[in-house]
């Protein structure tokens, strides 16, 4: 008999020996020990691969969860419960309490860390005690308080002396989570007594544990009121005057610049991933520094590229490009390699493109595998088309007496991204309107319209009538974002508090003109049966349902709703504001703007019917709609149909393609509007 197998015997000989009377009540508290039978049990070592599951063993649910993690304590600590077995007619012993760490068992044996023939650990019971012993040690359980984990993981670093990775290793959790704990245990015990008692939120205590000094917590916690002490509001207090690594200026600097220079960083170790914004940067005049210094560095590479003054600025400002006019880039010259590179994208592009037409005009589209060829097609004509436009954009440049004359403005987006003007021209260094562009998209929208030889592509009545939709269409998907709406509320009230673009004549300065379904359907054709349409008068109706009838009821309404109904109240009244219906040919505004945060493709909204469009535009502007959706031209037949047949043939032809009129497309922050566009 081996030393092990003695000392278990001796055990089991003095446990059975000390073991006191167990009364009625040590059965109810779980005591598998002392049942309704008087049947002795018995402890025994079992080899592993000598145990199965017993079919008495009340716990049914799949002991799947946590199962890692109790592996990994068998491991590091042994198994300190043993299993409860009765004895089967073929030899093996079937575990009626204690499934789970059978399973972790034989978890760690399937990873070679228990041989297959180890003894186990068990207590042995009569058979007609199964159920008995398995309902008493799975009833009356109770899981350690997460408090308990959290002195518990202290001690094993204070006392055990073990690193994060060795408590990780022996308990089966992550590393992050013996962060997180022990994060928590250097909050004051005040707080850690607290949420023993259920006094205090778990995210209270995260919010706490942002600040290292157990006096600081408990100070900020006594300077708020009871009523005040969400998480949120703990987390604002402590991050009042430090921005996120998800700032402009953070992500322009970089947060590992920040660090290199000695800025403090505060890490919210229960965000969710690698989140920035879980990310605080406490020394915001050193992240300011950094920034005017690295755009010091930019403006010093714009100079060495020749221009004859740099301003740079921390903060966009649009308006003050209004005050430049623009030297036209020219084209260079192309080098021996280039000249050949573009030659050679021109014959390729050519080459496919007169493949694609063949693959449109002789193959049939219900074909097998017509849709994959064609999407293949597609995609190379596309990228060859983008490789034409990159290499000849490279050879627009500024000539030298161009940049003696005008220079170039830095400055950071909304995002933190590095924005540059180049080739403004100073209104007193202006060599007249000959000689340089307007920076003003509305002032070319003038000269566009006064200008005689312009011929507008669209009629004044199909502008509105497109403009219209596209309006609908940003307002049902404003409504269903309150995020961006309160962006573009606040976005309008600064317009108006720091008078960028003049004041309001209302109590807060502030101008709410409605733009409801009455003002859309005498512009958009088919309107009530649109997707925006709908949207916008189901809430209108549910709204009007839910709101008191007078203003001072409302105000008291209000007041007792919760943030989210105010949010979604504001993003639809916000929606409703929105007017972006023109009669002329449409350059880019603040409605491009607001689209590009939302999303919004008004193929998702609009289609071309007759009653939508081809009515409304010639005979060639609906065949050319045709041709650029499908690729296939116009036959002889649909050349001598009339007006209204025509129509709606090209409406069944584009049926599925999500092909946009020009008015309804995104325009590019470059772009200005094309009188002559004409798709």
């Amino acid at each position: 008999m081996t030393v092990i197998d003695k000392a278990r015997k001796n055990t089991g000989v003095r446990a059975r020996k000390e073991r006191p009377k167990r009364s009625g009540s040590d059965v109810a508290a779980g005591d598998p020990h002392r049942l309704a039978s008087d049947a002795p049990a018995r402890d025994l070592l079992v080899p592993l691969d000598r145990l199965c599951l017993s079919t008495a063993n009340v716990r049914k649910a799949s002991p799947s969860h946590g199962l890692a993690e109790l592996a990994a304590l068998i491991d590091a600590q042994g198994l300190l419960q043993r299993l409860s077995v009765i004895a089967q007619d073929d030899g093996r012993h079937a575990v009626v309490a204690g499934g789970r760490r059978l399973q972790a068992i034989q978890m760690l044996a399937a990873q070679g860390r228990w041989p297959a023939d180890r003894p186990v650990a068990c207590t042995l019971f009569e058979a007609d005690r199964a159920v008995q012993v398995s309902l008493a040690e799975n009833s009356g359980r109770e899981a350690m308080h997460p408090a308990d984990q959290i002195e518990a993981f202290q001690r094993l670093v204070h006392e055990d002396g073990l690193d994060v990775a060795q408590i990780a290793d022996r308990f089966g959790v992550s590393p992050l989570t013996v962060q997180r704990r022990l994060k928590l245990a250097r909050l004051s015990t005040r707080f850690i007594d607290l949420y023993r008692a259920d006094e205090i939120g778990s995210e209270q205590l995260q919010a706490l544990a942002l600040v290292d000094d157990p006096a600081a917590q408990e100070a900020l916690w006594d300077g708020l009121r009871p009523c005040d002490r969400s998480a949120w509001r703990i987390r604002e207090v402590i991050t009042a005057e430090a921005c996120t690594a998800d700032s402009r200026l953070a992500r322009f600097v970089g947060l590992d610049a920040y660090e290199a220079e000695g800025g403090g960083v505060r890490r919210d170790l229960f965000a969710s991933g690698e989140d920035p914004r879980s990310i605080y940067l406490d020394n915001l005049p050193l992240l300011h520094t950094l920034a005017v210094d690295k755009l010091r560095g930019v403006a010093a590479a714009l100079h060495e590229e020749g221009w004859s003054w740099v301003e740079c600025a921390i903060e966009p400002d649009g308006l003050a490009l209004r005050r430049f006019t623009r030297e036209p880039e020219s084209e260079r010259e192309p080098t021996a390699d280039e000249a050949a590179a573009l030659e050679a994208l021109a014959i390729r592009l050519r080459e496919q493109t007169d493949a694609y037409d063949q693959l449109q005009d002789e193959v049939d589209p219900d074909a097998d595998d017509f849709d994959n060829v064609e999407q293949q097609m597609a995609d190379a004509l596309d990228a060859t088309a983008d490789e034409l436009s990159r290499l000849r954009q490279a050879l627009r440049t500024w000539r030298p007496e161009q940049k003696a004359r005008s220079g170039a403005m830095a400055s950071l987006d909304h995002r933190g991204g590095l924005h540059i003007e180049r080739g403004l021209v100073r209104p007193a260094d202006d060599l007249g309107p000959e000689r340089a562009r307007r920076l003003d998209p509305d002032e070319d929208e003038r000269d566009a319209v006064a200008s005689p030889s312009a011929r507008p592509g669209f009629s004044e009545r199909l502008m509105r009538d497109l403009t219209a939709h596209r309006t609908a269409a940003l307002q049902a998907a404003l409504m269903q974002n309150p995020r961006i709406a309160l962006v573009t509320l606040v976005h309008r009230m600064a317009e108006t508090v720091f008078g960028l673009y003049g004041t309001g004549n209302d109590v807060v300065k502030v101008t709410v003109r409605v733009t409801g379904d009455s003002t859309l359907s005498q512009d958009a054709s088919d309107y009530a049966s649109s997707p925006a349409a709908t949207l916008l008068s189901q809430a209108e109706t549910e709204w009007g349902d839910r709101l008191p009838g007078s203003p001072t009821a409302l105000f008291q309404w209000l007041l007792g709703q919760p943030d989210t109904t105010l949010q979604d109240l504001l993003a639809y009244c916000t929606a409703r504001s929105i007017h972006a219906i023109t009669p002329r040919s449409r350059s880019r505004d603040h409605s491009d703007t607001l689209a590009e945060a939302l999303g919004v493709d008004m193929a998702d909204w609009w289609l071309p019917t007759a009653a939508t469009y081809l009515s409304s535009v010639s005979k060639a502007q609906a065949l050319e709609a045709v041709k650029e959706a499908t690729g296939v031209g116009a036959t002889a037949v649909m050349a001598k149909m009339k007006k209204g047949e025509l129509a709606a043939h090209c409406a069944r032809q584009l049926e599925g393609t999500r092909w946009l009129p020009g008015p309804l497309r995104a325009m590019p922050a470059t772009a200005t509007p094309d009188p002559d566009d004409d798709a």
